[in-house]
Formats: C-alpha cells, structure tokens, sequence
C-alpha cells in the first residue's frame, strides 16, 4: 500500500473490454515459472508508457504513478482514473474498483483477499500462484477500461462535472 515500499510485480493490460493480460514480472514463490526479465521488459514498455500520445486508464492512478516512478518511468498521456471520475460523478459512496464494478456495471469481481486470503495468512501479491494472479490482474485492467467508458459518458453529458474532473 505504501508506493515507497511496494515493489512491481506484474502489469496487466487491456485493448478493449474482454480482451485483458496480465504481465507476471515478480512473483517469488516455491515452483514459480520462469518470468520474463524485468529491466528488459521495463525498457520496452518505457516507450509506450511516456509516449504523450498514447492514452492511458487507471484505477487509482496517484498508486500507480508513483510504483512506476520507483521504476524510472514518468506515465505521460491522456491519463484517466477512474476512481477519480467516479468521486466526481458521484462523491457518495466507496470508490474503490470492486464498489464501482458491483454499483456502475452489475458485476462482481474477484477481490484481493479471494486469492491472497485474510488476516496474518494474507499472501502478498508475489505469493500468488500465477494461475490466479493472471485472471485477477486481468480482470482488474478489464474492468477499469469498462468503468472508464460508463463513467466518461456520464462526464461529458455533463460540462460542469467534465471541468471538474479535468481540473483536478
């Protein structure tokens, strides 16, 4: 939780609703695959993650800008978060991407402590078996990308809430 603290594990991705990877970079557990290098892979994707021209979508971005400053990469572009979108849509209520998926598309999502369980067991994310960090990772970049598209048709019907949220 703490982006000073926190190390990269994984990035996960989407295109398009429906169609998301997961990038497993990190994890460290007995019997893990072989993954793939993870300067190396940084190196590619640091093209692409400060090209301005490329638009980017978050879930809680300010975390996201910070584990990837830990990196070396300045995130640039279009860049939308969705848990922002969602506080000025609707400031009522929880804004976190598991509320947002059950409240804005009917959906409820694989949480964090469904795979990394509760308590003093609690895993942490590089603990998480591929196989279920995958579809997890996956299915929050998804999700974000169909909050991000219910939520910004809600903005701009609305001009007075669409310079709000580009202002902050």
């Amino acid at each position: 939780l703490d982006t000073l603290q926190a190390e990269l594990v994984g990035l996960s991705f989407t295109v398009a609703a429906g169609q998301a990877a997961y990038l497993p970079l990190g994890h460290r557990y007995p019997g893990v695959p072989q993954q793939l290098a993870r300067d190396w892979v940084l190196a590619e994707l640091r093209p692409i993650l400060e090209d301005a021209r490329i638009r980017k979508v978050g879930q809680n971005l300010k975390y996201n800008l910070g584990i990837l400053a830990n990196e070396g990469i300045q995130l640039q572009g279009a860049i939308h978060d969705t848990m922002l979108a969602s506080y000025v849509v609707d400031s009522l209520g929880r804004h976190d991407m598991d509320s947002l998926a059950e409240r804005y598309l009917q959906h409820k999502t694989t949480t964090f402590s469904d795979i990394a369980g509760k308590g003093v067991k609690q895993l942490t994310f590089d603990q998480i078996p591929l196989e279920q960090a995958g579809p997890y990772a996956a299915e929050d970049a998804d999700i974000t990308w169909q909050l991000h598209q219910t939520l910004w048709l809600k903005l701009t019907a609305e001009p007075e809430l669409m310079a709000l949220y580009q202002q902050l």
